[in-house]
C-alpha cells in the first residue's frame, strides 16, 4: 500500500475509534450502560418517521437478529417502545419514549460538542472541501462493495 493510502486508512480508522471512545466516555459520564451503537439506533429512530427494525437493519448494515437484540435492550431500559403499523400488521414502528427522547437529546448534545471541538481550527471552507472529497471516496467504496 502506498504511504498516502496507508495514512488515509489510518486516519479513518483512528477517527472512527476516537468518535467511539468519545461516545463511550459520554455514556459512562451519564451512567448509561450502552454502547455507541445504541446511540446510532436511538438517533435513527429519532430521525426516521415510522422507523422499523428492518429499516434499522438496512441502514446500519447489521443483521436483523442483532438489531432485534439491540432494540429489545432499549425497550427493556424504557428508552424505546413499539407501536403497531396500521398498514402492515407484520411490522411495528419504533418510537422513543419520553425517557428515550431525553436520553437521546443529552447524548446528541454531547456528541455535537465533541464534533465541534474536533473541527477546531478548521475553517468552514476546509470542512466543506474535506466533506466533498470524503463523499467521493465513500461513493467509490460503495461502488467497489456493490460489485461483490
Amino acid at each position: 500500500m502506498h504511504n498516502t493510502e496507508s495514512a488515509l486508512q489510518t486516519l479513518f480508522m483512528n477517527t472512527i475509534g476516537g468518535l467511539k471512545t468519545s461516545m463511550k466516555n459520554i455514556m459512562k459520564e451519564k451512567q448509561l450502560s450502552l454502547s455507541p451503537m445504541y446511540f446510532m439506533i436511538l438517533k435513527n429512530i429519532h430521525d426516521t418517521q415510522n422507523c422499523t427494525a428492518n429499516y434499522l437493519a438496512d441502514i446500519t448494515e447489521k443483521d436483523k437478529g442483532q438489531i432485534t437484540r439491540l432494540v429489545q435492550e432499549l425497550i427493556n431500559q424504557s428508552l424505546v417502545t413499539k407501536m403497531p403499523n396500521p398498514i402492515d400488521k407484520r411490522s411495528q414502528f419504533l418510537k422513543l419514549t419520553p425517557r428515550g427522547m431525553q436520553c437521546y437529546q443529552e447524548l446528541a448534545s454531547a456528541d455535537q460538542a465533541v464534533l465541534k471541538e474536533m473541527r477546531a481550527d478548521i475553517s468552514d471552507e476546509e470542512l466543506k472541501h474535506f466533506l466533498t472529497i470524503g463523499e467521493k471516496m465513500l461513493s467509490n467504496l460503495n461502488a467497489i462493495n456493490n460489485k461483490a
